[in-house]
């Protein structure tokens, strides 16, 4: 399944529009608390797009984990990998499924969001 936040920056506080990264972490975390953990019954790994400085990293990771721990068997392991797009296929993927949420909500182009439509389980703008 698909889970989907588009961030509208006209919308977004001024003083935030500059603090990237809490605004990153925030917005994945509205995607994060769609996803149903409970079915998790092994393994937990996470694919995030490279793109944060070690300490940023460090924050994201942990605020992610923690919800997560929240919701699954604590025997059950997390892992976040934060990998480069251009090298890892299922980064690849997620960037065409963006690419249609964007024309989507962009220029009112569907044709691309329309082919993945019934995969979707959650798509919302922030803020509205």
């Amino acid at each position: 399944m698909l889970y989907s936040v588009t961030l509208n920056k006209v919308r977004v506080y001024d003083y935030l529009r500059h603090d990237k990264d809490r605004i990153y972490n925030w917005v994945s975390g509205m995607v994060i608390k769609q996803i149903p953990f409970e079915a998790v019954k092994t393994r937990l790994q996470i694919v995030v797009d490279k793109s944060k400085k070690p300490k940023e990293k460090l924050e994201f990771n942990n605020y992610i984990i923690r919800y997560i721990k929240s919701k699954i068997d604590p025997k059950i392991p997390i892992s976040i990998d934060h990998l480069l797009s251009h090298e890892e296929k299922l980064l690849q993927a997620v960037d065409l499924f963006c690419w249609g949420v964007f024309r989507k909500y962009e220029s009112d182009d569907l044709t691309w969001y329309n082919m993945f439509k019934k995969k979707i389980a959650y798509d919302d703008v922030f803020p509205k």
